[in-house]
């Protein structure tokens, strides 16, 4: 009886839109202000009050939609990972199929959306810490699979040859962490340097490295 009555209150619609889209889109309103709100104060300083506020939504529907505001950052943690996932492969497809100049389109959109999403940045690089054993977990698992991701794009822009005492994996884990740290150091700079260099210095140690185990002189 319960379920006959969940699955027709779920299907009722209320101003053109049924129960599960109005919750979909409450929920999609909270991921939207803990970009807003964590990139802004960050997540220590940021209150559900805020966050509801920032969503023109009240508390009843933030703990609807999310149990604590540990859980929405997780959330919001991985939308923005996706969202820069698919604009990197976006631009290294777009790019020329030369390896510097799809290194460099996938380096600009990274470095790009640090400078002009500083919220962004903030979430993904500094809030990201020390949050909880449960949000560290979450990022390590991020992390891996995103660096998985970038090693397999760049390992076909810069493919790499096993050497007798050097392990591939082990390498590309480097480069990409490399662009993460420049990011971090940037992002806590306050974007001293102009973008230019920073996609530059970064793009040199991907050719440095390739050339390299090519055989030629960096």
């Amino acid at each position: 009886m319960s379920n006959t009555r969940d699955s027709s209150t779920a299907g009722r619609a209320y101003a053109g839109r049924t129960l599960d889209e109005r919750r979909r889109r409450r929920r999609a309103q909270f991921v939207d202000a803990g970009i807003a709100v964590f990139g802004r104060e960050g997540y220590r300083a940021a209150t559900v009050k805020a966050l509801c506020r920032e969503a023109g939504l009240t508390e009843r529907y933030f703990y609807e939609s999310f149990g604590s505001s540990e859980a929405l950052f997780a959330e919001v943690y991985k939308t923005l990972v996706g969202r820069l996932q698919d604009d990197v492969v976006a631009a290294i497809d777009a790019a020329p199929r030369e390896p510097e100049a799809a290194a460099r389109a996938g380096l600009r959109v990274f470095f790009e959306t640090m400078q002009v999403e500083p919220g962004t940045a903030r979430i993904l690089l500094i809030e990201i810490f020390g949050i909880s054993g449960e949000i560290d977990r979450l990022y390590r698992a991020t992390t891996h699979n995103f660096t998985r991701m970038l090693q397999e794009l760049v390992s076909t822009i810069f493919p790499l040859q096993h050497g007798r005492d050097t392990d591939t994996g082990i390498i590309y884990t480097g480069l990409v962490g490399s662009t993460i740290h420049i990011a971090m150091y940037w992002t806590l700079n306050d974007y001293h340097d102009p973008l230019e260099v920073v996609v530059e210095s970064s793009l040199a140690l991907y050719v440095a490295v390739a050339r390299q185990f090519a055989g030629e002189t960096p």
